[in-house]
């Protein structure tokens, strides 16, 4: 791989633990694209099929995650100094976070539950509409001699 910053080869540097991290979380990577965006939502042609995109968003992305992470900071004394702090913190209120964060979860599946319903309902209401019209033509042909 070779990795170039502002015109410099960070290959050997950056590229090194880009590439440690990648084998860390193989397999774990989400299977988001950029094409799962919101804004897919727009080209729906109708509302069966803006509830099947909906939902399958809301599948890809319900997870809030309390995973770990590395404190970002600014270089120099003050920055290691103030990325302590801020490790500190993090480790402090997590367990905050991770109550927060399991009621999101379950308010998502709880809204993905919701359309996956919406949506059987909405397919079950046209198969009926369906019926009906076939009902109704078959009738109007029994009058005609």
């Amino acid at each position: 791989m070779r990795l170039t910053i502002a015109g410099q080869d960070r290959s050997s540097d950056i590229g090194a633990t880009l590439e440690r991290q990648a084998r860390r979380h193989q397999g774990t990577l989400s299977r988001w694209s950029p094409g799962d965006s919101a804004l897919s939502l727009k080209h729906s042609r109708n509302t069966l099929d803006y509830l099947n995109r909906y939902a399958r968003l809301m599948r890809l992305r319900y997870a809030v995650s309390t995973e770990s992470f590395p404190v970002p900071g600014k270089p120099g004394a003050a920055g290691s100094l103030l990325r302590k702090l801020k490790g500190f913190l993090w480790k402090l209120l997590r367990y905050q976070h991770d109550r927060m964060a399991f009621q999101q979860n379950s308010i998502n599946e709880l809204v993905i539950s919701a359309a996956d319903f919406q949506q059987a309902r909405i397919a079950d209401l046209e198969q009926r509409i369906l019926q009906l019209e076939a009902d109704l033509a078959s009738l109007r042909g029994k009058d005609r001699p």
